[in-house]
C-alpha cells in the first residue's frame, strides 16, 4: 500500500509553514500544524473536533496564547523554516493512524489522532482538559470504535501481505517532501 498526503493535509502543510513564522518561530512544531488544521477549517479533522463536543476557535485561541513569542520573523526567510523533530514523529504517528483506518492517504483527521494518542504538545494537552479523547474522536469521524485500528476497509480485513509502511520510511519519506517543497501536483510520498 503507498500512502499519500490528501490535498487537504497537504494544505494543511503549507499552512503549518505560515503559522509557525505567524507566531515567531523558526520552525514547524506539532501545534503549528494543528493551527494550518484550525486555518484549512474545512477537512475531517474539524469536523470531528466539532461532533466530538469541542470549540475549534477555542484550540486555536489557546495554541495562540500558547505559541506567540515577541521576534518577529521577516517573510524572506519563510522558506527556512521547516519541521522540528517532534513534528516530523507525530507525521509518522499520523501515517499510522492512516493505516489503523484503512486509509490510503493521510488526512487531517489521522493527524489529529495522533495528537490525542500522543502527549508532549499544547494540543495534546487542550484535547485532554476538553475530555476530548481518541476515542471520541474515531467515533465522531464516523469508524466504529469496534473496528478502529483493524486497517479495515469496507468492514473487510484486506487478504494478502502486511502492506503497513514502515514508520521510519514514512517519517523520512515526509520530511523529504517537506524540506523540498509541497507542490501538490503529485501528493504520493516515494
Amino acid at each position: 500500500m503507498e500512502l499519500c498526503l490528501s490535498h487537504d493535509f497537504v494544505k494543511v502543510l503549507e499552512f503549518s509553514r505560515d503559522e509557525a513564522l505567524r507566531t515567531g518561530w523558526h520552525n514547524i512544531c506539532p501545534d503549528h500544524i494543528m493551527l494550518g488544521i484550525l486555518r484549512h477549517a474545512d477537512n475531517n479533522a474539524v469536523l470531528a473536533l466539532e461532533s466530538a463536543g469541542a470549540v475549534p476557535d477555542m484550540l486555536k485561541v489557546q495554541l495562540d496564547e500558547a505559541l506567540f513569542v515577541s521576534e518577529q520573523i521577516p517573510w524572506e526567510e519563510r522558506e527556512s523554516i521547516n519541521l522540528c523533530d517532534s513534528a516530523v514523529s507525530m507525521l509518522q504517528h499520523a501515517s499510522l493512524e492512516a493505516a489503523r483506518c484503512g486509509a490510503s492517504c493521510i488526512e487531517p483527521l489521522h493527524f489529529l489522532l495522533a495528537c490525542s494518542r500522543i502527549s508532549g504538545s499544547y494540543s495534546h494537552d487542550w484535547l485532554d482538559s476538553e475530555g476530548i479523547s481518541l476515542r471520541s474522536l474515531v467515533e465522531a469521524s464516523g469508524l466504529p470504535w469496534a473496528k478502529y485500528g483493524l486497517g479495515i476497509k469496507g468492514g473487510e480485513k484486506e487478504e494478502g501481505p502486511d502492506t503497513t509502511p514502515d514508520p521510519l520510511l514514512m517519517a523520512a519519506a515526509i520530511e523529504k517532501r517537506i524540506r523540498e517543497g509541497y507542490g501538490t501536483e503529485n501528493p504520493h510520498l516515494s
